[in-house]
């Protein structure tokens, strides 16, 4: 329904109480962007949480043998963080030779 009074130039108001029009849904870009950020998130509180282990194992605050549980623990999250290192590592290689090609293509061009 719209609202209008007689003889005005204006143009209809829409009805206020209409629903809304917006699509709030996330798209497909947003959601592996944010993975990718959660992911990254994830990796490095595991490797911070691991050399945190290793600075106080290196005080002698920690003992290795008395602490098995938390050995294999830290051991774990090292290994988390290890494998995203290099995941990550991979995947830069190759973004970096695909930039290089595309960097000499704009050298060419005169971009």
């Amino acid at each position: 329904m719209t609202v209008q009074p007689p003889g005005s130039p204006l143009p209809p108001v829409a009805d206020r109480r209409a629903p809304e029009r917006r699509d709030y849904r996330r798209r497909a870009e947003d959601r592996a962007q944010f993975a990718r950020v959660a992911a990254a998130a994830a990796m490095a509180i595991c490797g911070g949480l691991a050399v945190l282990f290793l600075f106080f194992w290196a005080l002698g605050a920690i003992n290795v043998k008395d602490a098995v549980g938390s050995t294999i623990v830290a051991v774990v999250l090292a290994a988390v963080w290890l494998s995203g290192l290099l995941y990550r590592r991979r995947h830069i290689q190759e973004d970096m030779a695909a930039q290089r090609v595309s960097k000499q293509d704009r050298e060419r061009r005169g971009f």
